[in-house]
């Protein structure tokens, strides 16, 4: 085939065959048009930001550098690396690492340029081209280009965690098809999120991981390219970050306004209450708190003063449910009856009120408090999904609202209980000598995992109940670190979890909930799901057209998990609850998505 410059009808074309990109990845219709290079990509609709924004609106663009912000954290650390399933990275090593795109906090999903200047994007979704910013470079001085681009993708692919592997696996081949530009082909045209997903990856230098072992936790501290790097390391006690005074992004309007404090420190604290004490003796500068008990009952309003520490409350328009989570993989928890039948020992009103000073929200979806939680009966869009795996849920799915057990108005502790013994009477359990047992005498006898002892008090009432029901829970609290260790093994059978969730849900849901990685190392399916409803599901949400239907496909796939009791979603806390000192600011209108301490400041004249 002979091809004259002359009859080439686009310019993306011409640069496509002047820098070596295979004609496979130029489809038939790109041939025919113009591709105009983004500074953003939005998920639905258009970004809210135009090309020319100066700054994102929940930011200070005035807002002063200096200062330092000291926070306390519980357990110990052994790498700088956060991108692998092996050790325990120290807090605030995601500060040293840049990203081809910025996300913006006030929309569900949005990304701006940062690494990649300009973004080209595939009308039909089969490839997408990032243009390296030619200002960006690494702390060594060194230049990011589109080669450290590849590298880092497929480094991440070969070495990384588990979530990467799974994250990048629609992606058919990468090419470095100049200095600046890397192209992405897909590997099908399905995944409207893949340029997203790209955009969030950390760029890693080549020129300094590819003579050492990316899989290895260490200490050494590496070259990267973000807005912060380690000064000062006390391994499994303190790390320091200092602000770089010559990063190369720091005027790009996504960074104006942000990453204000010269210093951030990290110190490590053995558990929640010596982590709460030193915070009163002014030890540290900002703690978030999620237990009312500490914000009601354990914050002493002399040691608060004295200290120049405030509170405040922001509200919180993530999805945060916490959840009791069944690892299903356990031959005594593969039953959703047996499942089921633990949640009647959990009383939340008495635990709300005696415990939290009534400050939780009950939940009822895995997304609760946000329109993507499957509150209410389904739509008519959600009963035609659900109809076609009626194998692998309830028929009340399709025509009922879920309800936590234990949870229906009216019901007693009584009727909790035989509810509760009626389901697993159902599945071969009896009971004899006060003791659950299957039809070979096993006992049904299950742990809770958990990594502070402040959580006991909340099981030990649900020990008591279960006690009486003839089921036998026992209570295990270990160190954050052999806690993320037999999470990561899957060697527990119920633990408190909150999945992390975004407002836009999108190719994460198939690492947490699918099946192509359940048995794996460091997989973060942790409730061991494996039904067909689920992948097909999770398959087609990064697929979706509109936020109508994301919105159908997400909660039809709550309702499966829900309904098969995978989890017992527990409570919500809809507000971010901080204790800072006063001279730590931040802006009029903080970001909704985020609770982004990069917006605050030091304010010293306070």
């Amino acid at each position: 085939m002979r091809l004259s410059l002359s009859r080439l009808k686009t310019p993306l074309l011409l640069r496509a065959l002047l820098n070596g990109i295979t004609l496979f990845a130029i489809s038939a219709s790109t041939m025919a048009e113009t591709i105009k290079l983004q500074h953003a990509i939005s998920l639905y609709g258009q970004p809210k930001y135009s090309e020319n924004f100066q700054f994102f609106d929940y930011v200070n663009p005035r807002a002063p550098k200096g200062g330092e912000l000291k926070q306390g954290v519980i357990g110990h650390f052994d790498s700088l690396t956060p991108y692998i399933d092996r050790g325990t990275a120290a807090a605030g090593s995601h500060l040293m690492y840049d990203t081809l795109l910025a996300r913006s906090w006030d929309e569900p999903l949005t990304k701006y340029g940062l690494i990649a200047e300009k973004i080209e994007l595939d009308p039909k979704n089969e490839w997408v081209a990032f243009y390296i910013n030619p200002l960006a470079k690494f702390h060594d001085g060194q230049p990011v280009t589109a080669g450290d681009v590849k590298f880092s993708f497929d480094l991440l692919r070969e070495k990384g965690s588990t979530f990467y592997k799974h994250f990048y696996q629609d992606i058919e081949k990468v090419e470095v098809t100049s200095n600046n530009r890397v192209l992405f082909i897909f590997r099908h045209s399905h995944n409207k999120e893949l340029p997203l997903i790209l955009g969030q990856m950390p760029i890693l230098p080549r020129h300094y991981w590819e003579k050492r072992d990316f899989s290895s936790p260490g200490m050494e501290i590496p070259v990267t390219s973000g807005p912060y790097k380690p000064i000062r390391i006390e391994p499994g006690r303190s790390i320091t970050f200092v602000r770089v005074n010559n990063y190369w992004a720091k005027n790009l309007p996504v960074n104006v306004g942000r990453h204000n404090f010269d210093r951030i420190q990290y110190e490590y604290y053995r558990n929640t209450n010596v982590l709460l004490e030193a915070l009163q003796k002014g030890e540290y500068d900002l703690k978030t708190v999620s237990d009312p008990r500490v914000w009601h009952d354990q914050l002493r309003n002399e040691s608060l003063e004295k200290y120049q520490l405030i509170r405040s409350s922001l509200t919180n328009h993530n999805p945060q449910t916490l959840t009791i989570t069944y690892n299903s993989r356990r031959p005594l928890l593969s039953d959703p009856n047996v499942r089921e039948a633990l949640g009647y020992a959990i009383e939340f009103e008495w635990i709300n009120q005696h415990l939290f000073h009534s400050m939780y929200k009950r939940a009822d979806s895995v997304f609760a408090g946000t329109e993507l939680g499957a509150s209410g009966k389904p739509s008519e869009q959600e009963i035609e999904l659900l109809s076609t795996w009626q194998s692998e849920i309830p028929q009340e799915a399709l025509n009922q609202v879920w309800v936590p057990p234990g949870s229906e108005a009216g019901m007693t502790r009584r009727e909790r209980k035989r509810r509760a013994l009626s389901l697993l009477k159902q599945s071969g359990w009896s009971i004899k000598k006060n003791q659950l047992v299957n039809s070979d005498g096993k006992p049904l006898e299950l742990e809770i995992l958990l990594s502070s002892p402040e959580d006991e008090r909340i099981f030990i009432p649900v020990q008591k109940t279960l006690q009486g029901m003839g089921v036998r829970l026992n209570i295990r609290t270990v160190d954050v670190a052999q806690y993320v260790e037999r999470v990561r093994s899957q060697d527990f059978d119920m633990v408190m979890y909150t999945f992390p969730h975004t407002p836009s849900p999108g190719t994460e849901q198939a690492s947490l909930w699918g099946s192509s990685t359940v048995d794996q190392h460091g997989s973060r399916n942790i409730a061991g799901i494996k039904l067909k409803s689920i992948d097909t599901l999770t398959e087609k949400i990064p697929q979706a057209n509109s936020r109508k239907e994301l919105l159908s496909l997400i909660k039809s796939m709550d309702r499966i998990i829900l309904w098969n009791h995978y989890v017992l979603p527990l409570w919500y806390q809809p507000d971010w609850l901080v204790v800072h000192k006063k001279q730590l600011k931040y802006p009029k209108n903080p970001a909704p998505y985020a609770l982004d301490l990069s917006t605050w400041w030091y304010q010293s004249d306070l």
